[in-house]
């Protein structure tokens, strides 16, 4: 039973089918955490209190925060471009400028391509979430890389061509400080995905408070300049984010096949945000290229007032954007596409009631403060253009909650089509009305593109939902052609045509199977006397019929060297093949209870120092009797066993996982079933990556380095341990020629972990050497 990409679960087996009899579902992913029964309670109050509730979050709960936190980033930005307007000539703040505008469309492009697929996607994502996470980390570290070659090559182009020396400074000095800028971004980003709306403000305000002070000594110093102003900033994000990285809960791991597993994930939802967040900008700005062009500046000039004075809603307006795509997440991953409609139809009454009454205000208020900030003549009787563009913010800020439900439900298709038909009309219209109008005619342009927008995507979402979209499923059911797929493989096992009677929930998918769990609904067993069932679908990449039967022979084998055995205290699991299906290709198996190893040492729960020595010897002695059959595992590693630590429950999965066809050769062929498993777990332990947990990091390398020390002294004598130990090595070194370094992302990914992993298992390999020379010396 494979699930190197599942999240970790408890699978109930049989010392957990009272729970199963009883209803109590043993599974729950582990996305869900505390937040879930925060959003339960929430759509459990009666109607007629959700507004009041509604209040009360705004004044002191997550919305507060997020505004908050928004008018500490807005704050800090226009706080920073007057100090260096006052300080500097302006020369250097258009250089400075220049510079952040750089920065802003990088960031548009880490928000489609990484924070934004990653906030939608975690709940249903491949691996554990801290697989995912990391995966999301070294795609920010990659584009974080891209930019700045490309910012330095940008420079080199400047100073080439005799640009102004402020200029270019300060684009050197981006190019050096991105990556840390990035970084603080995609920390803020992590946060707001995992609701952690008090670290982003504390992460934000530290910033802040280091940013302004940096430029106050670059002034005090007499050394303030654009670049100077860049530095500053790029500190202040790496001092942040550096110390972010050493929270106890940023815990990351990096496994490099889940990297590119992920990007292409990334990439499917990402590519057509990138593209919808490039059309929106070319809507945003179509006013001003034809207002210039057909009135000419001056007038242009008025309408950029007029923007700004509206403007003035964008840190609520941002405020509330930060928190909907998470939410939208969340309730599609807790209560399907119900609850996703539900709640996508409270947000957006809740904003548009705020920005209703902002409305307002401008109708009563817009010119007297156009008076006051614009005094001069040609600002004046611009009233209703300051309405015209409140309505426009607000039928944008409407369509706000659809297009992040869109977005959860990955359908961006739609976002983007949208969007592009709303640039259309608003080219169409603005262009018309500019010339029959002037500026007004160019707000109202910017209205009837952003009306268009809004009720497209409206529409686009309704229709998504109520045709029952198939991912807009609660969380753990798997799509409908899964689903009808595994009740067919149930009614060829038990022979019942009608079916029923059985629940159908997700427990992970890798990159060859989907795996399930049926469940009975009526205490009665599914078949013969089990109440529930494990069945792994296969996808048609699998290679064919025959490949799935050895993993079947492979699991009888296991199970019957080691289920039910007691071993140092630990009771020891196998799943047992019960059937075989060849159309639709599946395996079928009894469940067995424990979530992943490696998820157990990644939180630390009931590890314990006698755990950490005793739970390696049992999985030592438990594989010594399965090896005697003459057969390698496949895959030994933390993923592939099971464990509880409370009940000391050890389950071994998916054994019989072909090795890659490279690593078959005359010599490696003659090594022995041990050291190629063996060789397999040090190479995992090599190559995994764990960031921000030095807990975590310390229980799995005692763990590992434990578990091969056992399994080392399985051997019978100190010349067949030695043997066994070159064999281990010449193993390793064959798995690890399979990185091999190409002039591409991925190959120079692959440099990089190659040598992580080389230092790594060397250090390993020298302190089992070293204990086994020390014991029979």
């Amino acid at each position: 039973m494979r699930t190197p990409n599942a999240t970790p679960v408890s699978i109930a087996g049989r010392a957990a089918e009272s729970d199963t009899a009883t209803g109590k579902s043993p599974v729950l992913p582990r996305a869900q955490g505390t937040i879930a029964l925060a959003a339960n309670a929430s759509t459990a109050e009666p109607k007629k209190k959700w507004a009041r509730t509604k209040v009360v979050e705004i004044v002191s709960g997550t919305h507060a925060l997020a505004l908050a936190d928004q008018a500490v980033v807005s704050g800090t930005s226009f706080l920073t471009t007057v100090l260096v307007g006052r300080w500097v000539e302006p020369s250097a703040l258009g250089a400075y400028s220049i510079a952040i505008s750089l920065l802003f469309s990088l960031w548009c492009v880490q928000e489609s391509l990484i924070s934004f697929p990653y906030t939608v996607q975690r709940h249903h994502a491949y691996g554990m979430p801290a697989e995912y996470a990391g995966s999301s980390l070294a795609h920010n570290c990659q584009l974080s890389v891209l930019a700045a070659v490309a910012l330095a090559i940008g420079a080199v182009a400047l100073s080439a061509g005799h640009a102004v020396p402020d200029l270019v400074a300060a684009i050197w000095v981006l190019a050096g400080v991105v990556p840390f800028v990035l970084l603080r971004e995609f920390a803020r980003r992590f946060a707001f995905a995992h609701m952690r709306l008090g670290q982003a403000l504390r992460l934000d305000l530290a910033v802040a408070a280091m940013q302004i002070t940096g430029l106050c000594l670059l002034e005090w110093t007499g050394r303030m300049s654009a670049a100077g102003a860049c530095a500053a900033l790029g500190a202040a994000c790496g001092l942040a984010a550096i110390v972010w990285l050493q929270l106890p809960r940023a815990d990351f791991i990096i496994r490099g096949v889940h990297v590119w597993q992920t990007m292409k994930q990334s990439w499917m939802l990402g590519k057509w945000l990138l593209a919808g967040q490039f059309t929106m900008w070319v809507r945003a700005y179509v006013a001003y290229w034809l207002l210039a062009w057909v009135a000419g500046t001056a007038t242009t000039g008025v309408y950029a007032a007029s923007i700004s004075i509206v403007s003035f809603a964008n840190p609520l307006v941002l405020g509330f954007s930060n928190l909907l795509a998470p939410q939208a997440a969340l309730a599609l991953s807790e209560g399907g596409g119900a609850r996703l409609l539900r709640e996508t139809i409270r947000d957006a009454l809740l904003i548009s009631s705020i920005m209703g009454v902002f409305c307002i205000v401008i109708l009563f208020t817009g010119e007297d403060i156009m008076r006051l900030l614009y005094p001069s003549k040609e600002y004046e009787g611009q009233g209703d253009t300051l309405t015209v563009l409140a309505f426009a913010l607000l039928a944008f800020a409407v369509a706000m909650p659809p297009t992040n439900a869109l977005a959860s439900l990955q359908r961006p298709q739609g976002i983007f089509w949208n969007a592009l038909i709303a640039l259309l009309l608003t080219l169409v219209f603005v262009l018309y009305l500019v010339q029959q109008w002037g500026v007004i005619g160019a707000a109202y342009g910017l209205l009837v593109g952003n009306v268009a927008n809004s009720v497209g995507r409206w529409i686009a979402f309704l229709r998504c939902v109520l045709k029952n979209d198939p991912t807009a499923r609660p969380a753990g059911r798997p799509p409908d052609a899964v689903s009808a797929s595994i009740e067919q493989v149930v009614q060829q096992l038990t022979q019942n045509a009608k079916g029923g009677g059985w629940t159908v929930e997700t427990l992970g998918e890798g990159f060859e199977a989907h795996v399930c769990a049926v469940r009975s609904q009526n205490r009665r067993p599914i078949w013969q006397t089990h109440r529930a069932l494990v069945i792994k679908l296969f996808k048609p990449t699998t290679p064919n019929f025959e490949w799935v039967r050895e993993q079947f022979e492979c699991l009888s084998r296991l199970n019957e060297a080691v289920d039910g055995r007691i071993i140092y205290g630990w009771r020891i699991f196998a799943p047992a093949p019960l059937y075989l299906s060849g159309l639709p290709l599946a395996l079928v198996m009894t469940a067995v209870p424990g979530k992943t190893l490696e998820c157990c040492l990644q939180t630390g729960e009931d590890v314990s120092p006698d755990v950490l020595e005793s739970a390696p010897r049992a999985i030592a002695a438990a594989m010594k009797g399965y090896w005697s059959s003459g057969r390698p595992y496949g895959e030994l590693n933390l993923r592939n066993m099971l464990c509880d630590m409370a009940k000391r429950e050890i389950s071994f999965i998916d054994s019989g996982v072909r090795e890659k066809s490279q690593l078959f050769t005359e010599t490696t062929r003659r090594w022995s079933p041990v050291a190629r498993d063996l060789a397999y777990l040090l190479f995992e332990a090599g190559t995994t990556m764990t960031i921000g947990n030095r807990g975590a990091r310390r229980r799995k390398q005692i763990f590992t380095d434990r578990m091969l020390r056992a399994f080392i002294e399985t051997a019978d004598s100190f010349e067949g341990k030695r043997l066994l130990l070159t064999e281990i090595e010449a193993c390793v070194d064959a798995r690890l020629k399979t990185l091999e370094p190409s002039w591409s992302l991925r190959g120079l990914w692959q440099l990089l972990v190659k040598k992580v992993a080389v230092h790594r298992i060397d250090g390993m390999l020298r302190r089992l050497q070293a204990g086994l020379v020390e014991r029979y010396s």
